[in-house]
């Protein structure tokens, strides 16, 4: 097998710490959290979204 690259190592690193940060969060914990972290970048960038009522 080939060596991977550092870049693409570092990559899976982080990729691997997220998970293992989220796997512990139950399903309306990740829900919460992906809508905050949702809410803040489009308050960031000025986004309009329109949603379903």
């Amino acid at each position: 097998m080939p060596k991977e690259p550092k870049p693409m190592r570092e990559i899976h690193q982080i990729q691997e710490r997220f998970f293992n940060k989220e796997r512990k969060l139950s399903s309306r914990e990740r829900i919460r959290k992906l809508h905050k972290e949702a809410t803040e970048i489009i308050r960031k960038y000025g986004l309009k979204i329109k949603t379903a009522v």
